[in-house]
């Protein structure tokens, strides 16, 4: 496998510095002497044609007179300069380059051009590039700073990715002080060409860091960052800060980086589904670096706090309810113990108040008791300093109190400055987390704890899928393209309920009404009582301009209401358009709630899914939530649960529950719509009546345009949903049917079924080692794929109608790009019947369309029959030099 395509700009051997010099002003003399100052270890090469020498070194004029191969470029010359410097490196092979150089992009003029000219320069030479107007990178394990900052970074297992370069210099400034360490320093800048995914995947499987800091002020590309996102977090915590969130921010964070801003709800939405975890000030964000690095993690959500001060303890509670944090239940023989060490009067609960006079046998021995009960999954040290008080040795005692080796995080807020310093720099030097005040302490721990807290949701999978949804997509595509050949936006009542019909939304009958007779035959057809409605292409929201009448229950009352409709609408819209009204049966739907259900189009995440109360308070309630698609059951509900209104949807009072899965159901519906048309830009069901007996979309409202021409298939989607055009049919040969498809999440169950019932000698070619059975983790690594980085293809036989899984074949995209890696196995219940044969070529078919050029394996060399399967589909072979059991298996597509 090759290696990432960033790992010879992370961890270089060599490096070329434009602009380098002795004169300390400049950006490239500062790049240079920290350089020197942090002790690179890999040679380095000065690039200034003005100097023969810098600091002793051999200057060269251009990187092609450096006879040696260089593998990084750091570039601190006038934007003018340098799309002809990566020309040159081009030239030179040199592949990657950090462009500290200002001048681009921002405020158009030249820059605009400078970058437009750099980006092709790039792309011709094949070089990747940092930048431009950043900081620079920062590799404190490979003694690495090639930067301007002013200060030194120590080394550590923590990673920080940013936009700013301000933010970098003060994390950096920092980090010494606190005892903080960090593996990474990567400044962007305007991330022309590198952005957070390409780093993040570099960092996901880095060894010295084990968790990552991103400030973020703008997405350049939301499927990479989100498909890396996804990928880091299964592995190690990820903390977010945006700016921007607001209107006015937002538009101040684009001037600055021209980047592209979502809506603040997309972007919250967004990382929930990543698994990744917000911060939402600088305080907060140097916060989750003081907890992430102590390198500790929570197994819970409950905090136990330790306080000589009534009031500070109630502040540290307080903070913990603001942030989901929950106060511990201490066990009973926590509070025995509690209760033999402490004075009478102490508050005999959580909190642990030790009294004002509390000294270090005190506190070391309530540290002690609290760490150790089985309740608690984090400790919070607090100490106001009162006259009696020797913080000090009290800071040793909290030391002395805990194991040498910690399981749980212990963080400190030692309130207070001089009387206190000793103290706190004896903690910190100790690896426990220290800040000023209790409440940024609470929410450094609420980062571990939602962080686990991801973890465990990332292990829920949803139920099995019925097999009965097969939207009709061939005439939903009809609908839509219809409409936009008449050149129009906005599809009709009768066309926005065909096409939620297309994909199995339950809808009322609407019938279009020209005349008041034409009405009146509508309003029998369909049966009373009835709703009419106007019917306009130039007014969306109809009740806007009086253009609904409910409950008609007689031919009078739609004659009436017919006139009254129309006069009213043409009276508020003069110049729109009067077809007539529709006519619809009122809905008989018993116990109904008025819900909404929604479709938009964010600029940088593309489509987006809401789901709220509905009906015509929505504006007014603003009682929604947001998420991305592809939906399946497990997120919708979780979209639901983020509403108040989910819990009109229990049974209260007299009213029953609402079939719930129901609503789910419209929801995924939705979500496959608009990933499957991406003509659909922006859509409203509302209301969605719901209630006891299933759910009806009353009214729907649809806007469409016309998709780029360049767009793929998934283009206009953050995340890659499920690929329908790779399933294929085919019979086996003694005529049971096949289908061959993309595995899916709702599969966990026959996933973990398959893989229970293979042989254990089937098990061992698979997995090369003995497992009974899928672990949680691997259950949802194996069935909840990001289809942009890897593919899974499951072959299931049909037996009286229902699926059984009889192979699974897989791909996992090499950081390269251009080749992956491929394991399959196929169930012993039917063997020699071809179905090895017919997963690989599907395979095969799948990875093109991924654009890969080579796939590649590892093949026990016991496995005869895949040796001998690997032969029939041309797969080159060869022993592996390490070990000699194992032969690598590598074909061209």
């Amino acid at each position: 496998m090759d290696a990432n395509p960033l790992a010879k700009m992370m961890n270089p051997g060599a490096i070329a510095i434009y602009g380098a010099s002795e004169n300390g002003t400049s950006v490239g003399s500062r790049v240079f002497s920290n350089l020197l100052a942090d002790g690179f270890e890999g040679k380095l090469y000065p690039i200034n044609p003005k100097h023969k020498k810098v600091h002793g070194l051999a200057c060269y004029p251009s990187v092609l007179d450096v006879s040696d191969e260089v593998d990084l470029a750091v570039i601190a010359t006038p934007a003018r300069t340098v799309p002809g410097i990566i020309r040159d490196l081009g030239e030179a092979g040199v592949k990657n380059a950090i462009i500290l150089s200002a001048g681009f992009g921002e405020g158009g003029g030249d820059g605009a051009e400078y970058e437009q000219e750099l980006i092709a320069a790039a792309h011709r030479a094949g070089v990747r590039f940092m930048g431009p107007n950043c900081v620079g990178l920062v590799r404190p394990w490979h003694k690495m700073n090639a930067t301007f900052l002013r200060a030194g970074t120590p080394k550590g297992r923590l990673a920080l990715i940013s936009q700013s370069g301000a933010l970098n210099s003060a994390i950096s400034d920092w980090a010494g002080p606190h005892h903080l360490g960090f593996s990474a320093l990567v400044s962007l800048g305007n991330a022309t060409n590198i952005d957070f995914g390409d780093v993040m995947q570099f960092l996901a499987t880095d060894p010295h860091t084990d968790a990552i800091l991103l400030y973020v002020e703008g997405i350049q590309h939301a499927p990479s960052f989100l498909s890396a996102m996804r990928a880091t977090t299964r592995l190690k915590p990820v903390i977010v800060l945006k700016s921007g969130r607001h209107a006015a921010s937002s538009k101040a964070a684009s001037t600055h980086t021209g980047a592209l801003m979502g809506a603040d709800d997309v972007f919250d939405a967004a990382l929930k589904q990543t698994g990744a975890v917000r911060a939402l000030s600088f305080g907060q964000l140097f916060a989750a670096a003081e907890i992430l690095g102590s390198n500790k993690r929570a197994s819970g959500n409950r905090l136990a706090i330790v306080t000589n001060g009534g009031g500070a303890g109630v502040l540290a509670a307080d903070r913990a309810g603001d942030t989901r944090v929950d106060i511990a239940d201490l066990s009973p023989r926590t509070l025995e113990k509690l209760d033999a060490v402490l004075p009478k009067f102490w508050s005999h609960g959580n909190p642990i108040d030790v009294l004002g006079d509390a000294g270090a046998k005190e506190y070391g021995a309530a540290i002690k008791a609290a760490y150790e009960d089985p309740n608690v999954d984090g400790l919070l040290v607090l100490l106001t300093p009162q006259a009696m008080t020797d913080a000090t040795s009290i800071a040793r005692a909290v030391i002395e109190a805990l194991p040498k080796k910690r399981t749980k995080p212990v963080l400190a807020s030692f309130m207070g400055e001089t009387s206190v310093a000793e103290a706190r720099e004896i903690l910190s030097s100790n690896g426990i987390a220290d800040f000023a005040t209790p409440e940024p302490a609470v929410s450094a721990f609420s980062y571990l704890a939602q962080h686990h807290r991801n973890r465990i949701l990332a292990l829920e999978t949803p139920s099995p899928m019925s097999e009965t949804h097969h939207p009709d997509l061939e005439g939903a595509r009809m609908i839509v393209d219809a409409v936009l050949a008449d050149d129009r936006d906005m599809l009709s009542d009768i066309e926005s309920k065909a096409l939620m019909r297309a994909f199995h939304i339950p809808v009322n009958m609407t019938i279009e009404a020209h005349t008041e007779p034409e009405a009146l035959v509508a309003a029998e057809t369909v049966g009373f009582p009835v709703a009419m409605k106007i019917n306009s292409p130039d007014i969306s929201h109809k009740s806007d301009v009086g253009g609904v009448r409910v409950n008609i229950t007689d031919a009078a009352e739609v004659m009436i209401a017919f006139r009254d409709i129309v006069a009213s609408a043409k009276a508020a819209r003069p110049n729109a358009r009067i077809k007539g009204v529709t006519v619809e049966p009122m809905s008989q739907l018993k116990g109904a709630r008025e819900l909404v259900i929604g479709a938009s189009r964010d600029r940088v995440f593309g489509p987006t899914i809401l789901f709220g109360a509905g009906g015509t308070m929505v504006e007014v309630l603003k009682d929604s939530s947001v998420a991305l698609p592809p939906l399946n059951s497990v997120l919708a509900d979780r979209l639901i649960n983020r509403t108040k209104v989910s819990r009109l949807l229990d049974a209260f009072r007299d009213r029953e529950a609402v079939d719930r899965d129901a609503v789910i159901d419209v929801l995924m519906r939705v979500s496959d719509m608009v990933c499957e048309l991406p003509q659909v830009v922006e859509l409203d069901i509302n209301p969605l009546f719901a209630g006891p007996g299933g759910v009806l979309a009353v009214d729907a409202r649809v806007k469409v345009a016309r998709p780029p021409a360049r767009n793929g298939r998934y283009d206009h989607v953050a995340i890659h949903p499920y690929p329908r055009h790779l399933i294929s049919e085919a019979h086996l040969a003694d005529g049971t049917p096949l289908i061959i498809r993309p595995i899916r999440p709702e599969d966990a169950e026959s996933e973990q079924k398959f893989v229970r019932e293979l042989s254990d000698e089937a098990k061992m070619f698979r997995f090369m080692g003995a497992i009974n059975e899928l672990s949680p983790e691997m259950l949802v690594q194996f069935t909840q794929i990001d289809y942009r980085r890897e593919m899974a293809l499951v072959a299931m036989a049909l037996h009286e109608g229902k699926e059984e899984q009889v192979g699974v074949a897989r791909y996992v995209i090499n950081p390269d790009g251009k080749s992956c890696e491929f394991a399959i196995v196929v169930g012993d219940q039917i063997q020699h019947q071809g179905i090895g044969t017919r997963l690989m070529k599907a395979l095969f078919s799948a990875a093109r369309d991924h654009g890969m050029i080579v796939m590649e394996g590892t093949v026990l060399k016991a496995n005869a029959p895949m040796l001998k399967l690997m032969h029939e589909l041309g797969f080159t072979q060869r022993m592996d030099p390490d070990d000699p059991e194992l032969v690598l298996v590598e074909r061209y597509l």
